[in-house]
This record gives structure tokens, C-alpha cells and sequence, in this order.
């Protein structure tokens, strides 16, 4: 790809991770990403950040911009600028947008009718259950699934997506070239090998940071018309997704849950304060006024079996409920760690568990549509 050379030079802010709202002021005040070049060969820094003005350095060469960009070719790796046609219209009017977005597999999808589905990272085999299905319904009634990869209600929607034959984005808080977590490498290869395309304003190589998450949710909800919000605590991501969704003037919908369970806090508190009440895709479709088509209500869900002996049947009582770390799951089965470590091994070959990191346990739940 042949860069301009004012591309070249946001190419060189991206690197030392100059953020939106920064590198919107900054050239605000100097016009240009050139004159910022000019300025930082003369001394002047770029940021109060050590850091980033040491990466600003090492890249503040034409061979190093070079090389950053036959590197990208290599890889497979499209960049969009905001006046790029392929940029997301949707992002491109957010107060903030990203100001280079990189991109792994087929960017068209970018410009489709796009719907969120976020929550937490230890969904109840409810949530796990609503996500997939909504994702499921949302890409049969042709809406593109957007979502953060991240483990939980992330990679559920993404799985819907996927079992629905249909197109998803995943937004990553990391480089395009470090899926994070590790754990859904398969959803990001299926993503980047026709599924959709995996997106980011962080560039290559940039690995998985805490302050990265709130900033990743700001594009994941500018990229779409609604986002749905499914489980999640009062303080939780998908709550700053909800938020970011609010400002930039979505649709904020929400998944009802059972009540005193900590992942329905999210969702109860925004439906108090008037987001839309959500229990299938066919009510996002057609409260967004598209047609739904056919009876996207009635997917197949394939639950776990009842258990191969009661310390089975107690596990999978206990994680109908929420997903639960080793100490919790002993103190509502009764059962020693021991003995639910031997069944939970068991469940988790057969594809009836599936344990997430921190050694907590959840129901595993496919989804297909009806035959």
C-alpha cells in the first residue's frame, strides 16, 4: 500500500500509541501529523510520556517507516485513515475517532449494519446462552455481530456469529498480530480467514494493557447502531461501553437477568433508566427498524447433560447459576476440591465445562438454528 506522507507521519504517532483525543489536539494546534514531525526533529517533544517520545525516536526515520510498512504488507495488514473510504462512516462521527485503525481480513464488513453485544468475563450459562443466541439471530436477520474477543459474553457472541454463517468484528485491545486472550485464537483465525476482520487502533506487536480496554470500548460501541448489553456488575466494562454508547447517541439495549445475581446488576440499573428490555434478536431487529426474518426466537439451544453421577448434576446445578471460581463451586456443591477437580475434568473433554482463567468454571453451551 502506497502511504501519503501525512499517513506516514500518523503511521509514526500510532506507534508510540498517541491516543485519539491527544493526537486530535495536538493537531488542532499544528495543523498537520508533518508539522508534529518537523517539531519533534527540532526537540520538541510530542508527549509528556518518556516512553512514547523514546518510540517516537526510534521511528522518526523514513528506512524505519519503511520498514514498519513492508512489515504490515507482509502480514496482511490494511490500515484506514479516516478519510479512507473503507473507514467506518459510523466511527468516522464519533467525537474521538481513531485517527489510523488497523485491520486484519475483510474490511467491508466495516460499512455493514453492525449491532454490539458486550458483558462480563464470567458470564452465568444463561448469559453465555443469551449471547449466542442473540449474536445467532442478529448476522440470520444480515446484521454484522461487533464485539471485544475478549473471554466470556465476547467470544459467545463471536461463537453465535460463527455458528450463524455469519460476519462479525472483533475489537481488540491489543496489536492485530497479538490475539488476546490466547485462549480464542480459533474465533480470531476463523475472523481474519473470512468471518469478518479484526480491528485496532493499537499498533502491530502492542500487547494487552489494562488503560487500553476503556479506550477499545469507545470504538466498539462507534462502530455499530446499538449495543446490547447481556451480564455485567454496575463497575464493570460493558457498563463503560453502555456509557460511551450513550455519548455518541446509540441504541443501548439490555438483557434481563435474574434478580440478586451479580452479573443482572449492569443490565437491571441501565433498564431502570430507560434502556430498551431485549429478549431475542428479533426485538433489536425490529426496534431498529429492520425486518426481521423468520422466527429468530426459536434457535436449538443444546444444554449440558443432566450429570453422570450427583457430583456432576450438583456442578451443573451450581453453574446453571453463574460461572464460579474453585472455592465457590465447593461451597455450593458441598463437594470437596478434590473430588470436583476428577468430575470437572471429565466434563471439561466432554465439552460440558469450560474453564476460563483464574481456575473458574462455566457451563459450555452451543448453539444451532432449528431444522
Amino acid at each position: 500500500m502506497l502511504y501519503s506522507e501525512e499517513q506516514r507521519r500518523l503511521l509514526w504517532l500510532s506507534q508510540a500509541e498517541i491516543s485519539a483525543d491527544h493526537a486530535r489536539n495536538l493537531l488542532a494546534k499544528r495543523g498537520s501529523a508533518c508539522a508534529l514531525w518537523e517539531d519533534f526533529g527540532r526537540g520538541i517533544p510530542i508527549s509528556a510520556n518518556a516512553e512514547a517520545n523514546r518510540v517516537l525516536t526510534r521511528f522518526h526515520s523514513e528506512a524505519a517507516l519503511d520498514t514498519l510498512c513492508e512489515r504490515m504488507e507482509q502480514k496482511g495488514v490494511i490500515t484506514l485513515f479516516a478519510e479512507d473510504t473503507a473507514y467506518p462512516p459510523l466511527l468516522r462521527c464519533i467525537d474521538d475517532p481513531s485517527y489510523v485503525l488497523y485491520a486484519m481480513g475483510d474490511v467491508a464488513v466495516l460499512g455493514q449494519p453492525s449491532v454490539a453485544i458486550v458483558g462480563t468475563r464470567y458470564p452465568s450459562g444463561y448469559g453465555r446462552n443469551m449471547a449466542r443466541t442473540i449474536a445467532f439471530g442478529l448476522c440470520q436477520g444480515g446484521v454484522t455481530v461487533v464485539s471485544g474477543m475478549a473471554r466470556g459474553i465476547d467470544g459467545c457472541a463471536h461463537e453465535g456469529a460463527l455458528d450463524a454463517g455469519g460476519k462479525t468484528v472483533a475489537v481488540l485491545g491489543s496489536g492485530v498480530n497479538v490475539p488476546y486472550p490466547i485462549e480464542n485464537i480459533g474465533i480470531y483465525r476463523k475472523i481474519i480467514e473470512g468471518a469478518g476482520v479484526v480491528i485496532s487502533e493499537y499498533p502491530l506487536d502492542a500487547t494487552a494493557q489494562a488503560y487500553h480496554f476503556p479506550n477499545r470500548n469507545r470504538v466498539i460501541s462507534g462502530l455499530c447502531h446499538a449495543v446490547v448489553f447481556v451480564e455485567g456488575k454496575v463497575k464493570s466494562g460493558g457498563m463503560i461501553t453502555v456509557g460511551t454508547a450513550l455519548n455518541q447517541g446509540r441504541d443501548v439495549f439490555a438483557v434481563p437477568g435474574c434478580v440478586g445475581q451479580s452479573g443482572a446488576e449492569g443490565p437491571h440499573t441501565i433498564l431502570r433508566e430507560g434502556a430498551r428490555l431485549v429478549t431475542s434478536a428479533a426485538d433489536v431487529l425490529t426496534d431498529l427498524g429492520l425486518q426481521p426474518e423468520g422466527d429468530l426466537t426459536c434457535e436449538k439451544r443444546i444444554l449440558p447433560p443432566q450429570g453422570d453421577n450427583l457430583t456432576q448434576q450438583a456442578i451443573l446445578k451450581a453453574l446453571m447459576k453463574e460461572a464460579l471460581g474453585m472455592d465457590n463451586l465447593c461451597a455450593r456443591t458441598g463437594c470437596t476440591a478434590d473430588e470436583l477437580m476428577t468430575e470437572l475434568s471429565v466434563m471439561e473433554i466432554m465439552g460440558q465445562v469450560r474453564r476460563d482463567s483464574g481456575n473458574v468454571f462455566a457451563l459450555a453451551i452451543r448453539v444451532t438454528p432449528t431444522e
